[in-house]
């Protein structure tokens, strides 16, 4: 019989920020009662069940189990003084804060892909202009409702500082009142590339980053409201497919000692896609030495 409790776990940077992103979002620590160490657990509506497996194959070999025959499939781990580390980092008072220190832990764009599939969305808005046309947009919201306007300002700022992409608090009527917002051309784009590699093996979860798609439904939908002059930018979002000459000068490049963000200028490719190609490349070599 597994002692789970006592076990010692080292996630990797990816299996930590997977849990980092998931506790931004829908997923929870809990420590009850007289129970020595706190656990991790999440569920969520059928048509979500393949992201949760996805989460749960990245997390197995910490022991995470996923269950699939409750109302809701469920996600979770067993007891551990990892979860309670955790737990003490992102619970003041039994309720979960951010704080300067622990959104530290949001280090991968996975975890932000994983952020952003679970409070995220893509939404495609439109301004009239003058001689009835009219312009369609994208616009990506994080809502960040449980968290205090103080907190979204410490989740804004870190995601400028680590992933470069800028963004702005939005106020509602709702929760506590305050959202981050991503509306700029230029940032939603960035955005969507930093967290295309991980959303898009999910495909329960490629709507979130189709801007083909959206701007296409939109277009339609204004079409049959009778507008006729209808304009939107021009989409660019990088390819993840690499030629072999491309992955050939990220080899070469990393053994002479060149900074990845020099490799990812040589491409025109986004910093965090490079990132994340040479781990897959590394993780590729290593599965078949």
């Amino acid at each position: 019989m597994n002692d789970y409790t006592n076990k010692v776990y080292k996630p990797t940077e990816i299996e930590l920020n997977i849990i980092i992103g998931s506790l931004l979002g829908d997923g929870s620590l809990s420590l009850y009662g007289r129970s020595k160490n706190a656990y991790y657990r999440e569920h969520g509506c059928d048509k979500q069940i393949p992201y949760r497996i996805w989460k749960y194959k990245n997390l197995k070999n910490l022991d995470f189990t996923i269950n699939t025959n409750y109302k809701h499939a469920k996600l979770s781990s067993h007891s551990n003084n990892f979860f309670t580390d955790l737990y003490n980092k992102f619970y003041i008072n039994k309720i979960k804060t951010i704080t300067e220190d622990n959104i530290k832990l949001l280090t991968h764009p996975i975890g932000l892909a994983t952020f952003y599939m679970a409070d995220g969305s893509l939404v495609i808005d439109s301004v009239k202009r003058k001689n009835n046309d009219i312009y369609i947009f994208p616009r990506i919201s994080l809502y960040t409702l449980s968290f205090s306007e103080k907190e979204n300002i410490i989740i804004k700022n870190h995601l400028e500082n680590t992933f470069d992409v800028k963004t702005k608090l939005k106020y509602r009527k709702d929760g506590k009142k305050t959202i981050i917002e991503i509306n700029k051309k230029e940032d939603v784009i960035k955005f969507i590339n930093i967290v295309k590699p991980s959303v898009s093996k999910i495909p329960c979860m490629m709507y979130k980053i189709d801007l083909q798609e959206k701007f296409e439904n939109k277009k339609a939908k204004l079409v049959t409201l009778g507008y006729k002059n209808i304009n939107f930018f021009d989409i660019q979002i990088n390819n993840n497919y690499y030629t072999k000459e491309d992955e050939s000068f990220i080899i070469k490049a990393k053994e002479n000692g060149m900074p990845i963000r020099e490799i990812a200028e040589f491409l025109n490719r986004p910093y965090w896609e490079i990132v994340d190609k040479i781990r897959r490349m590394s993780k590729s070599k290593k599965s078949q030495s």
